[in-house]
């Protein structure tokens, strides 16, 4: 027996010490156990985690953890029930009543109410600072219309509410109004795990809600270290640092034959594209947008830079997402017709800025990026790479201060073609030609019934070749690195879902 003590003593001094999590823990016979906890990796850190202020790809994988909303997306992709039991929708599909589940406690162990969903949503519209805003400004009213029902009345019809309100997470109303703008220090949510700490810079750490009113996680601790370096993050996981992190596909290889470590890789909900101030110099012009088109092999770059992991793609959607068309063509290289296309537009050699993500992004960017930059000297094209931090990126893009061409993957985490449209071609920050007919096709879709909304889309895909204002390259697949000691099948989308973890 005392043996056995001061082994466990030995272990249990071993995973404090560590900096990220140990996967196994020793029975009292002296067995292994299922895993307790593990570390996640993230390559870059999210700048909130306020649900009510900011709407990102990072801190989607901390809100999933820590809060629900009405709905919730599955890894899938599936809609399934929520924060609500059951909803219903009117004939145009503008007016949505949710019926709230009964005997949800937060984190701290009060009641959720009906009243704190209604706070949630107004405090985002309340709120201009808010990224999430945009989210839900086709909202008119929420309010709760008797007890324990939830309505929203919308501005104009919208058929993918459901996949909308899934990305919202609800917030206790008596403590945000307390905390305030300190809210993110110390969240409460509804979700499977709760808040420990956030140590800025280096990881977020998450332990399991024993009340959650749902399927209770498998893994009780959970650390979401914050690692940029791509090489770092696949010898953390080699190494037994990290147990899941996000590599390249050219590093799956680097895998095989490990007992430690595996390669998980499954189709992505992503389109890595090139978005294109349309109003910068010779990029104004069509003819000069097409040859960057044609000039691009997509084929090869899946080939070459993703191991065949990934399929060439013509529309800003994936597989799965809503307003995928099925046999949309892909874009055609042809790099003999980019050159008479330059020749016609009268180009003499004018430089093209072409901004990516160096570090912090995904992993494949900065390779990606040098090969597109390749293929567009070879026809004569004038390019220059600017490489920054993925969150400095997202900012250019942001604020609108794209001054040529940028590389950018989008994953609708809504698995909802609509966000993909607003934001890229019908008045969001991405959109720079502001073309009329893309925001009247735009408008279509959201009051079109979900049957005829394929068709319309088809309509919006067909116009952005045409006049080439975003060039859709490839639609990859996301891969990690696994503990061998884990199951786990990530999502769709790229968001963690910490519930989906478990050890063999």
């Amino acid at each position: 027996m005392k043996k056995r003590s001061l082994a466990a003593l030995v272990s249990a001094v071993a995973c404090g010490l560590a900096l990220t999590g140990c996967v196994s823990t020793t029975s009292p016979g002296g067995g292994s156990t299922k895993t307790s906890s593990i570390t996640v990796a993230l390559p870059t850190e999210p700048s909130d985690t306020d649900p009510i202020m900011t709407r990102s790809i990072g801190s989607w994988n901390i809100y999933y953890a820590l809060y629900d909303g009405l709905t919730r997306i599955t890894a899938s992709g599936k809609i399934e029930p929520g924060l609500a039991t059951s909803w219903t929708h009117n004939k145009d599909s503008t007016v949505w009543d949710f019926d709230i589940r009964k005997d949800v406690t937060f984190q701290n162990g009060d009641p959720l109410k009906a009243s704190d969903i209604v706070y949630t949503y107004q405090k985002i519209l309340d709120s201009p600072k808010s990224t999430n805003r945009v989210a839900i400004a086709m909202v008119q009213s929420v309010t709760e219309v008797k007890p324990g029902v939830v309505e929203f009345v919308l501005k104009s019809p919208f058929s993918a509410w459901l996949n909308q309100v899934a990305t919202i997470g609800i917030v206790p109303q008596s403590v945000y109004e307390k905390d305030g703008s300190d809210f993110e220090n110390h969240p409460v949510g509804t979700g499977p795990y709760s808040f420990v700490s956030w140590k800025h810079g280096v990881s977020y750490q998450l332990t399991r809600n024993d009340k959650y009113w749902g399927t209770k996680p498998s893994i009780k601790d959970v650390t979401i270290s914050f690692v940029g370096d791509t090489n770092a993050r696949l010898t953390g996981v080699q190494s037994g640092t990290l147990d899941i992190a996000p590599i390249s596909a050219d590093q799956i290889t680097s895998l095989s034959g490990s007992s430690q470590a595996k390669a998980v890789s499954e189709p992505s909900n992503q389109v890595m594209q090139i978005g294109i101030n349309t109003t910068a110099g010779v990029l104004a012009n069509q003819d000069v947008r097409q040859a960057i088109s044609l000039a691009i092999d997509r084929d090869s770059l899946i080939k070459n830079l993703l191991g065949g992991k990934g399929v060439a793609n013509g529309e800003l959607v994936a597989k799965g997402v809503q307003g995928f068309v099925p046999d949309f063509p892909a874009p055609e290289y042809d790099p003999d017709r980019a050159k008479q296309l330059l020749s016609q537009a009268g180009y003499k050699g004018e430089e093209i800025t072409f901004d990516f993500a160096s570090t912090g992004g995904d992993p494949m960017s900065p390779d990606l990026a040098q090969a597109v930059q390749g293929y567009l000297q070879k026809v004569g094209l004038k390019v220059r790479l600017i490489g920054q931090q993925q969150t400095s990126l997202s900012l250019k893009i942001a604020n609108h201060q794209i001054t040529g061409l940028y590389l950018q993957g989008w994953a609708p985490s809504s698995m909802d073609g609509d966000v993909v449209v607003s934001q890229l071609l019908a008045g969001g920050p991405e959109d720079y030609p502001h073309d009329p007919k893309m925001t009247q096709l735009y408008t279509q879709q959201q009051s079109a019934a979900a049957d005829a909304r394929a068709a319309v889309f088809e309509q919006i895909w067909t116009q952005n070749a045409q006049e080439a204002y975003h060039l859709p390259l490839y639609t990859g697949h996301y891969s990690y690195a696994v503990n061998s000691s884990l199951t786990w099948t990530p999502a769709a989308d790229g968001i963690y879902r910490l519930t989906d973890i478990s050890s063999k």
